[in-house]
């Protein structure tokens, strides 16, 4: 009877880890990237912009949405992060280093030396890995899928990461700008 009882276990232990690791697989593969759509109203906005990070992370970050060129606070936040849809339509959810890091990068200006860190979490609509003011070349095009972004001028110091302007593989981790003030590490989470 014990024996009996064991072996529906094992059988049902492995159609569990089948399952899992099975759906785990259809959902890398149905990834679907976002799109260049930043949405008008605020519910859609609000639905696009919590796909950027875990729940725990959004739930607790201020949400902003740019109108007429200014930003509008969505929800008030208590956790150091601001989620917001960028100019590109990628969903995104930064500390207060790596929007600054970012405005160095909209002005053209030295980036803070600070580290920042940025949640991707559905993904980029891809840009060029050639220069952050020149995406329209698409020269060293790359899209990267869901990931984290550590930013900030000692990024360059750190070693082991992929530093080619033609990224071989979006899904290891990367430089992205490498050698130019703007260089930042890619850390795709899937």
């Amino acid at each position: 009877m014990h024996k009996k009882i064991r072996e529906r276990y094992l059988v049902s232990s492995v159609c569990v880890v089948a399952i899992v690791f099975i759906s785990g697989c259809m959902a890398h593969t149905q990834h679907q990237y976002p799109t260049a759509d930043v949405p008008t109203s605020e519910p859609a906005y609000l639905t696009k912009v919590k796909t950027a990070a875990t729940e725990q992370i959004v739930s607790k970050a201020s949400i902003i949405m740019m109108q007429e060129g200014k930003p509008r606070e969505l929800q008030a936040g208590s956790n150091g992060f601001t989620c917001l849809i960028s100019p590109d339509g990628t969903p995104l959810c930064a500390d207060q280093n790596a929007l600054d890091w970012m405005k160095a990068v909209r002005e053209r200006t030295d980036p803070p030396d600070r580290i920042g860190f940025i949640y991707m979490l559905a993904g980029d609509t891809g840009t060029t890995n050639h220069h952050p003011h020149q995406r329209e070349t698409r020269l060293h095009w790359v899209q990267t899928g869901p990931h984290v972004m550590v930013v900030g001028p000692r990024v360059r110091e750190m070693v082991g990461y992929s530093r080619t302007l033609d990224v071989a593989d979006p899904k290891q981790p990367y430089s992205m700008f490498p050698g130019l003030p703007y260089e930042h590490l890619m850390l795709p989470t899937q």
